[in-house]
């Protein structure tokens, strides 16, 4: 064979070679790239650590609720949720109650949950709630229409008692009411088996609520950590 052939051919395999490992590499670090993005997509997603906390209370009696963010008949407490980015609210409620009728009010549900577009507008929907709950009833009269219309929205739930937080992409609100728990014992200890569905399993992370118990006139700031 030629002797400048031969060169040629080498020089050819050794650049081919060489690009494909280039191609391979820019494969691992695009494939990468969105595994990282995925990952971090569905950290910031606990809407199904919510929906399995509604499973373990209600079993097979869960119900889901899909609600129509412009329903004017979707329960009254709703209203907290609106805020720039709001995607959608879901529901769980008992099949068996109430029993005539379809479930409308705070009472008939165990959880709500509104999905925003991303974690900022979540943040900025808890910061909006937590402003609305610096006033008892009794102060809401001379209010805006707006905020009078938020902060009634939000004190229904500190009547009966309830628990607010964010996390990720999510604004829960866990449903409480003046008598017993759905599963029996303390209201403390079910807000905080609900708590250890969306903190991880008990990763030590410590966050901020709003809660109320029964007969409170609004809800209060805590920090809670999981218990488990």
């Amino acid at each position: 064979m030629n002797k400048i052939i031969l060169i040629w051919l080498i020089t050819l395999i050794a650049f081919s070679c060489s690009e494909n490992k280039g191609n391979n590499e820019t494969k691992i670090v695009t494939k990468q790239k969105i595994e990282k993005k995925s990952k971090l997509l569905s950290n910031d997603n606990f809407s199904k650590s919510a929906e399995l906390f509604a499973k373990d209370i209600l079993k097979e009696n869960i119900r889901i609720h899909r609600f129509e963010l412009d329903n004017l008949n979707n329960p009254k407490h709703l209203n907290i949720f609106q805020s720039n980015g709001l995607i959608k609210i879901i529901g769980y409620s008992n099949k068996k109650y109430p029993k005539k009728s379809e479930p409308n009010y705070y009472e008939h549900f165990i959880l709500f949950v509104a999905t925003y577009d991303n974690q900022e507008n979540a943040q900025k929907a808890f910061n909006q709630i937590k402003s609305y709950s610096k006033y008892k009833i009794s102060e809401s009269k001379n209010l805006a229409k707006e905020l009078f219309e938020r902060v009634n929205s939000l004190n229904v739930g500190a009547k009966s008692g309830g628990l607010i937080v964010q996390k990720g992409k999510q604004v829960f609100s866990l449903v409480e009411t003046c008598r017993n728990t759905p599963i029996g014992g303390k209201w403390i200890d079910y807000e905080n088996k609900f708590l250890d569905y969306i903190l991880k399993n008990g990763d030590g992370d410590e966050i901020e609520i709003l809660n109320a118990d029964c007969g409170n006139s609004k809800y209060h700031v805590e920090k809670r950590k999981a218990s488990r």
